[in-house]
Formats: C-alpha cells, sequence, structure tokens
C-alpha cells in the first residue's frame, strides 16, 4: 500500500503540474529522486533513534512502523528542492503541486495502515465504532502485553480500539480538499502547499494524536511532543502565508509571485517564444550574400560587352 500511494502521488503530480504548466519531464525526475532519498532518509533517521535496541539494521525495510515520516519528508523536500533550482524550475510551484498529491497518497498509505494494524488507537471498550485486531497483530501483542488481565487465553480478537488509522485517512482527506480549494483561489505561488501543510498539522494534532495508543508523555499540559510541534510548525507555516499574501499584494510585479501562469519553464511558452525550423522566410533578393550579388553583376557587364562588340 506504501508502493501504491507512492504512485498514486506521482500520478496526481505530473496531472497538476501540467495543469500549471510545469515540464513534466523534471517534475517527474525530481519526484522518483525525492521519494527515493526520503524513504532512506527515513529509515536511516528511525534507527538512528534506535541506537541500543536490536533491531533489523538493513535500509530496505520498508515496514510502516520502522520509518520516521517526518525526516523522510525534509530530506525529500531538499533533494527535490536542490534538483529544480538546477533546472531552473520555480520550486515553490512544485511544492503546491506535490502537496496535494501526498495527501492523496497518504489516504492509500493510512489504510494499508489500518490493514496490516500498525499504528492502532488507545483502548475503547465503550466506543461504538471501535476496531478489534486478529491474534498476533501488534494492538493485540500489546494487548497482551500491557493489558494481560482483559485479554483472554486464547482470544482470536483484541480489546477494542480507537481506528486511528480512519481518523488520519479523513485528516488526510480533508487536507486534500483544502489544498483542491485553494487552487481554484490561489493568490500566490506557495498558497496550496501552505493551506494543505497547515490543514494535515492541525488535523493530526488535533484529532489522531488524541487517540493514538504510541501517542508521546504529556510535554505541555494535555499535549504530547508530537502535537506541540504540529501546533508550532503550522502556526509558522500560518505565518509565511500571511507574509507571503502581503507582499503578492504590494508586489509591482503580480506574475513573479503567480509562476502557474506560464514562463521560460513552461514548454508551451517555449515552443510559442521560439522559431519553428520548418517555417523559412521568404527569399529576399536584398538579402543576397554579397558573393551571389558580386557574380550576378558580373554576369550582367558581360552580357553587356557582348552586346556592344555585335554592334
Amino acid at each position: 500500500m506504501l508502493a501504491v500511494a507512492l504512485l498514486l502521488a506521482w500520478l496526481v503530480t505530473l496531472s497538476l503540474g501540467r495543469k500549471d504548466r510545469l515540464p513534466p519531464g523534471p517534475l517527474g525526475t525530481a519526484y522518483v529522486l525525492a521519494a527515493g532519498l526520503g524513504l532512506v532518509a527515513a529509515r536511516i533517521a528511525w534507527l538512528l533513534q534506535r541506537p541500543g535496541e536490536t533491531v533489523d539494521a538493513s535500509l530496505w525495510v520498508l515496514r510502516a512502523d520502522e520509518l520516521a515520516p517526518f525526516a523522510g519528508l525534509m530530506v525529500a523536500g531538499l533533494v527535490s528542492g536542490f534538483y529544480l533550482m538546477r533546472r531552473r524550475v520555480p520550486v515553490v510551484a512544485f511544492y503546491d503541486v506535490v502537496a496535494p498529491a501526498l495527501a492523496a497518497g497518504a489516504m492509500v498509505e493510512r489504510l494499508g495502515a489500518l490493514l496490516a494494524g500498525m499504528g492502532f488507537g488507545d483502548y475503547a471498550p465503550e466506543l461504538p465504532w471501535a476496531i478489534r485486531f486478529p491474534a498476533g497483530s501488534p494492538a493485540y501483542l500489546e494487548h497482551e502485553r500491557s493489558l494481560p488481565g482483559l485479554v483472554a487465553p486464547g482470544a482470536e480478537l483484541s480489546l477494542p480500539v480507537h481506528p486511528t488509522q480512519l481518523y488520519a485517512l479523513l485528516v488526510a482527506a480533508a487536507a486534500l480538499g483544502v489544498g483542491l480549494w485553494l487552487r481554484r483561489r490561489r493568490r500566490f505561488s506557495g498558497q496550496v502547499f501552505l493551506g494543505t501543510a497547515i490543514a494535515y498539522l492541525l488535523g493530526r494534532a488535533l484529532v489522531e494524536e488524541w487517540f493514538r495508543a504510541d501517542a508521546g508523555a504529556a510535554m505541555l499540559g494535555p499535549l504530547s511532543s508530537g502535537q506541540v510541534s504540529a501546533l508550532v510548525l503550522s502556526a509558522s507555516l500560518g505565518v509565511v502565508a500571511w507574509s507571503r499574501g502581503r507582499l503578492a499584494l504590494a508586489e509591482h510585479k503580480p506574475a513573479a509571485f503567480r509562476p502557474w501562469e506560464g514562463g521560460r519553464w513552461s514548454p508551451s511558452d517555449a515552443a510559442q517564444a521560439e522559431p519553428s525550423s520548418r517555417a523559412r522566410p521568404e527569399a529576399d533578393p536584398s538579402a543576397e550574400p554579397s558573393s551571389v550579388r558580386g557574380r550576378n553583376k558580373t554576369k550582367k557587364t558581360a552580357k553587356g560587352r557582348k552586346g556592344r562588340r555585335r554592334r
């Protein structure tokens, strides 16, 4: 499901990129580089967080509970941004395209987490929509370890828990809706990326994290470290969005903040700017090379001399 999520995000990125008149070649290459190196970085970061534990140290293990997603996203953003800068493609325009795509991919990935039993929620015995996982699943093993008195010997299902994977899927769907809504109303480059990221971070902090069984310890009142980080980051992105919006309104050249309207990176604009090699200008006698004009003049002089001799 992680592979399907990455493939879906890639297809959405290329589709939205064409609508924004961005070159599909550099966009596809940037995405592939970002996805590959981002996954490796997420795996390395997860291993570095567990120096004293006995874990599988292979870099190619891509289980959902053995990756550090935030580190992977940071590396992916830096790699894709550096590559597109070298290709002279607007980096922020790429982020506007890839943000909704990642939200769509996150929906598929969270569905995969539900099927695998990863990232399950807190024990919820009276929750009407609580779910149970089969024997041998992460939730079942965790309940056997931490709640042995509640799990009957030989039970085939775990205790009822919050379906936090479905909560996260709904959060990603809401972020995708915000991104697509902003695409139709955006006033400056980066608005879609900032709005989608803020919507996802707020949903993650205020909805999903409250009910996850593996949420961190309280750091600021009832808020965990993950919730505090998400809230601080979303507030910072909100300040960036506000300041960039003010600059876009005050800028005398608004096209600088609206790269989706085309530019030197756009293949269609480049094709219109360059004359076609098949179209050749009509011949102009006055534009003949000097050598040709000289030969023609010599021929005319010779003909004149022959005419005088005959007379």
